[in-house]
């Protein structure tokens, strides 16, 4: 294991959102919509209740066998609910669900978030350790650390609040020496509504600590049809010495121009530095998106978008793009987006292909698929190309609601525009997850991690983390609209 030497102490949440609209079909029944007072006539206040009584069963509960937040972190805080949504789902703004008239599930972006008319208040709270070690192919190293993470839901009636914070410390044992490294990561997301066709959303992410201790933390998630999954990124884990600081914050409003017909309009902006390399790459993002249900189960949309990046790899572009969506009930469902954009000499070819696929299968109800891929510009994820090309896959599979397995194989490619060197890496992970009753759960996995160029890097690593959930948070009730 190759040593990073630096040290932290925890970094608190110290993210601002911008204004974001949520949307995202992640059950099979219809998304919840709130009735404004003013909405009168019998017939509305039924389809409402209607609809909220389905927002008060969700697809996805403890007697589900196959829960639909993949890491153990977010099984510890009990999430897994459209009201108390996994970690992927929290974090991720840029491939938030844009197709909330569809139906079905869609891959590659965000859950969907009821607005509750009377839901309280929740905060949960995990904490545990863990312990890794490399494989023979790395040099030998070991670390041991202990965890903690909180997530808080705050409902009012026309917004809701929710934030998730988790970092560690751990003891990193290399070369006869030891080393303090850290990790930290935070997010939070405001989502609320104008009135019943005006709906917003705010997000912002963080991640802060020693790039080392991302090798045996655990995993940043994202989220693909009803998965948690690895981040695509992580392949680059432990490729740099010293600190590292990623994050994204951005919004999104959406206006409902008929039961078929939405216009989305949003921004982000994303980070990537690397304290020891004295590198900073910064990312604004730009969109307008029309879409359109054909059918209750398939759409259509149509988007123009910008994009700048700033730093070593400056790159700026600008076109229009197509996107399909679609759903065979809840056992697959596909989202495609794709466009041309004219790019700015730097970013080398002066028209550029910029896009993302997702296809989410469900075997049964215990077991699932997924494959994912994508070319965008790399946010500096790779410190040496202008753009980054991605692709996923993996399964998932229950037992019994007590132990859960997963095998994923994540892969990252990219080209210097200057020397037209490639760049290319990936990440191989296996997991096992069981819970053990009191509070308690387990978690053991082998993650590989291979970057061509740098061997030094790639490594083979056992990790196993142990949390506890102090007390058992009691199952809120929701009080159904009146059908007066």
């Amino acid at each position: 294991m190759k040593i990073h030497a630096a040290g932290l102490v925890l970094w608190p949440l110290i993210l601002a959102g911008g204004a974001v609209m949520q949307a995202g079909a992640q059950q099979t029944q219809p998304q919840a919509r709130y009735v404004s007072d003013d909405e009168s006539g019998s017939g509305a206040n039924r389809n409402y209740a209607i609809r909220r009584a389905d927002a008060d069963n969700p697809r996805t509960t403890s007697t589900e066998p196959l829960n639909s937040c993949g890491d153990s972190l977010s099984v510890a805080l009990q999430q897994g609910t459209p009201e108390f949504p996994c970690w992927a789902n929290i974090r991720t703004v840029d491939r938030w669900n844009s197709a909330a008239i569809v139906s079905g599930l869609q891959p590659g972006n965000d859950m969907s978030v009821n607005l509750p008319k009377y839901e309280p208040s929740t905060f949960k709270f995990t904490t545990g350790g863990f312990s890794g070690f490399s494989f023979p192919n790395a040099g030998p190293g070991k670390a041991y650390g202990g965890l903690a993470a909180g997530a808080v839901v705050l409902e009012r009636r026309r917004w809701q609040f929710m934030a998730e914070d988790g970092g560690g410390l751990a003891d990193l044992k290399a070369g006869g020496n030891d080393y303090l490294v850290g990790l930290n990561r935070a997010a939070i997301r405001a989502t609320g509504e104008f009135n019943p066709r005006w709906t917003w959303q705010g997000t912002a992410t963080n991640t802060y600590g020693t790039d080392a201790a991302r090798i045996v933390a655990p995993l940043d998630f994202r989220q693909v049809g009803d998965a948690g999954v690895p981040a695509a990124e992580t392949v680059v884990y432990g490729l740099h010495s010293g600190r590292v600081t990623t994050g994204e914050d951005g919004g999104k409003i959406r206006y409902e121009d008929s039961r078929r017909s939405y216009w989305d309009f949003s921004a982000t902006h994303t980070y990537t530095q690397y304290n020891a390399d004295d590198f900073l790459v910064q990312t604004a993002r730009a969109s307008a998106e029309y879409l359109h249900a054909v059918t209750p189960a398939m759409g259509f949309g149509i988007y123009g978008n910008g994009e700048h990046q700033t730093g070593p790899l400056e790159c700026s572009l600008g076109g229009a793009g197509l996107r399909w969506l679609d759903a065979w009930g809840t056992h697959a469902n596909v989202n495609v987006s794709g466009g041309v954009s004219g790019a700015s000499e730097s970013c080398g070819k002066r028209a550029q292909f910029v896009g993302s696929a997702a296809v989410y299968v469900r075997f049964t109800d215990s077991t699932d698929l997924y494959l994912s891929g994508g070319r965008d510009l790399s946010d500096g994820i790779l410190e040496h190309t202008v753009f980054l090309g991605t692709g996923a896959a993996g399964v998932r599979h229950s037992f019994h609601r007590v132990v859960d397995i997963r095998a994923s194989l994540n892969g990252i490619q990219g080209v210097d525009p200057t020397t037209k060197q490639s760049y290319h890496g990936t990440f191989v992970e296996g997991s096992l997850h069981y819970r053990m009753g009191l509070g308690f759960s387990q978690e053991m996995e082998i993650r590989s991690y291979k970057v061509a160029g740098t061997p030094t890097n790639d490594r083979t690593i056992a990790v196993f983390t142990l949390w506890w959930t102090p007390g058992k948070t009691a199952q809120v009730t929701t009080a159904r609209a009146s059908l007066r």
